[in-house]
């Protein structure tokens, strides 16, 4: 799992600097609220990338916490898959999905924290 999280932090990283290069071009947009719809998305994918990588560093150099950070990182996977994604769909225009998507993508944002936070409290623990 902790294979992915690198490999998916690289691509996310790349994505995430592409789609903000797409944001920044206004004339992209139909309007200025999707455009604001968009740029929300590509500053949460943004800022849920340090902690994907949290998530790996951990993973990877404290083996017995392993499945802790592999945890939090799938559930930074998913919530920047739901709640980005449908505001990435959204800002350019497509099916709004945010009614059902992004409350649940943000909420599994806060768990991914939570469970970071619990890999955190067993590497304290275990020392």
């Amino acid at each position: 799992m902790v294979r992915i999280l690198w490999i998916l932090l690289g691509l996310l990283g790349l994505a995430g600097v592409a789609l903000g290069a797409y944001a920044s071009h206004g004339n992209a947009f139909a309007d200025a609220y999707h455009q604001d719809v968009f740029e929300v998305a590509v500053r949460y994918h943004l800022v849920h990338l340090p902690a994907l990588g949290l998530a790996a560093l951990i993973g990877s150099l404290v083996p017995p916490m392993a499945r802790r950070a592999g945890i939090a990182g799938a559930l930074f996977l998913a919530g920047m898959a739901l709640f980005c994604g449908s505001l990435y769909l959204k800002g350019i225009g497509a099916a709004d999905l945010t009614n059902p998507t992004a409350p649940t993508g943000g909420f599994l944002l806060m768990a991914g924290w939570l469970a970071l936070a619990w890999a955190g409290l067993g590497i304290v623990r275990s020392r």
